[in-house]
């Protein structure tokens, strides 16, 4: 057979906007084929596509770290066996772009090797915990290869769309009946991650770190952002705006905010936060009655320790129906708090239990996640698929910037968001920075 190994079909290059490295061919993969399939002959085919539609990607948020270092692809690969059957594999590949803009900066937040570090030990050590008493739990795709070469990591992933998962749409957020299974498994997947510090220790400085907003003290970018928002909430339709707007945290107080978030008290209940978790990065194996089957988590780039909050409120705030995610706040809590004490003491979890109650003191005291997620994320995750607007538009000064925020600011998808949550975070006293 001709060596084809370094050619792809053009239309796929120019699909994904980007240069798909060289190195990534059909030797790469034959290695990993042999590995996996005994009875492997050879490549007939390999095609790498977009991992996602275009306009959006799997677990791709505009304000995410790594949205513009990270390469995203499925590899589709035909394959001959050796009694002379074909057969078709595919995989989602992550790689990091060399040379990407701000790769510099995100290299120090070590986001790829603790993805690497999640993918390859911990989360298969946190499903055995349950296979130990016998539950089947999985909580991400699996991981076929992760390796780090010369500082560049990669990672070749199980493909969940042969088994029909998915993401929801995200500009409408989860049912009750799928919010009710998505805090059961993110129940499981800190009460795992518990019970694995109980055994093995601390996590790696990497998941304990504390990473604060960039600048926001130094900048121009976070007053034109506030500026931009103060403008655009007089148009939402409070009957006061001036009593929320008075209330939007200066550079200072966003950032002691943000620090106060990240010290946990010693006694305070701790578990790995995802730390990114909207739909986005959660696929579902739904029936025709949109009720999930199964569920995986995608995307550990921030996994951090601490308190559960984090989660919680990045969970309910960004992807909860609108009718949802005000009305019935605190039975999310009770859902979540029910099924994490069920999964403690399954996994034989030493310490006292936490409380219903404690959980919501430390919701009340971590509750800047519920602001900083609807300032930051939400804007994002409700806004219609729109190449025009990023972050780095957004943080942009001058005429350009202050039309892309007006643009994002007052999509009515976000603004009727903004109407019950704001004052739901300022009946709670969670607006006096």
């Amino acid at each position: 057979m001709p060596d084809n190994s370094n050619k792809f079909s053009e239309s796929n290059s120019n699909d994904m906007h980007v240069k798909i490295p060289a190195w990534i061919n059909m030797a790469y993969f034959k290695k990993l084929l042999k590995r996996e399939l005994s009875d492997f002959r050879k490549i007939l085919n390999l095609s790498i596509i977009p991992a996602t539609p275009p306009g959006e990607s799997e677990g791709d948020c505009p304000t995410s770290a790594s949205t513009s270092t990270s390469l995203l692809m499925r590899i589709i690969i035909d394959i001959e066996m050796k009694d002379g059957f074909t057969q078709q594999k595919s995989y989602i590949m992550k790689t990091m772009v060399a040379n990407a803009e701000g790769i510099g900066f995100i290299n120090t937040l070590n986001i790829f090797p603790k993805e690497k570090q999640m993918y390859e030990l911990i989360i298969p050590q946190l499903e055995q915990l349950y296979q130990q008493r016998g539950r089947s739990v999985l909580f991400a795709p699996k991981c076929h290869l992760a390796e780090n070469v010369n500082g560049r990591i990669s990672l070749v992933l199980e493909d969940l769309r042969p088994k029909k998962f998915g993401n929801i749409n995200r500009l409408k957020g989860f049912n009750q009946k799928q919010m009710h299974r998505v805090l059961q498994k993110l129940a499981e997947f800190h009460a795992a991650s518990a019970v694995w510090h109980q055994l093995n220790g601390p996590y790696p400085d990497d998941f304990q770190r504390i990473y604060l907003p960039a600048n926001y003290q130094r900048s121009m970018s976070y007053q034109v952002r506030v500026q931009s928002y103060k403008k655009a909430m007089a148009s939402w339709g409070f009957s006061n705006p001036e009593q929320y707007a008075s209330r939007i945290p200066t550079a200072e107080q966003f950032v002691q905010s943000a620090a106060r978030c990240f010290n946990c008290e010693p006694q305070e209940f701790k578990v790995l936060n995802h730390g990114d978790l909207w739909s986005g990065n959660i696929l579902l194996n739904t029936t025709l009655a949109c009720d999930i089957k199964d569920l995986r988590f995608v995307d550990f780039q921030r996994c951090r320790w601490g308190s559960p909050a984090q989660d919680l409120w990045e969970l309910i705030i960004c992807s909860a129906h609108h009718s949802l995610r005000i009305k019935q706040f605190d039975y999310f809590i009770r859902i979540y708090h029910t099924h994490l004490v069920q999964c403690l003491k399954l996994l034989n979890y030493s310490k006292p239990l936490p409380l219903l109650k404690e959980l919501h003191m430390s919701m009340i005291k971590h509750g800047f996640w519920g602001y900083y997620t609807t300032f930051t994320h939400l804007v994002f995750i409700l806004l219609p698929v729109d190449k025009e607007i990023n972050l780095p538009k957004l943080m942009l000064p001058g005429e350009e910037g202050d039309r892309v925020r007006a643009k994002a600011y007052t999509n009515p998808l976000y603004v009727r968001a903004s109407l019950s949550i704001l004052p739901f975070l300022h009946r709670r006293g969670l607006l006096e920075f």
